[in-house]
């Protein structure tokens, strides 16, 4: 599998994961997007009417809020970034929050996700 395989099918597993859409729509889009490579999984998903621009958009949202967050872990050195890979495995199985998912799994505490949330927060607003 190459390395984009994994990457297109996240937004998949999350949204299956969360009872967004079914497997069988996953599959559905999957067999589109192989037909239609230059297409985003998103976008044939929401084409394909198995869910909602704003479904869509939050998810998207999500995820880049999710990586931003797991990036900020790392960099302050708060988790490697081989927990960073699991964290992620296990949020594209179950469709949890990275941050409840990074605690849960032990790899920081509660009060170090919040302290970088609140620093994502203050960036963010920065740029509003």
């Amino acid at each position: 599998m190459s390395q984009e395989g994994p990457r297109k099918e996240r937004l998949g597993q999350v949204l299956v994961s969360q009872g967004i859409i079914t497997d069988a729509q996953l599959e559905h889009a999957l067999g589109e997007q192989a037909k239609k490579p230059y297409m985003r999984l998103g976008e044939l998903l929401f084409g394909l009417g198995y869910l909602t621009f704003s479904q869509l958009e939050g998810q998207l949202e999500q995820q880049y809020r999710d990586m931003r967050l797991g990036q900020m872990l790392v960099r302050r050195g708060l988790m490697s970034p081989e927990q960073l890979e699991e964290a992620v495995r296990e949020h594209e199985q179950t469709g949890l929050l990275l941050g409840h998912l990074v605690i849960r799994l032990g790899f920081c505490t509660l009060e170090q996700v919040s302290k970088v949330l609140e620093e994502q927060r203050a960036l963010a607003s920065n740029y509003l």
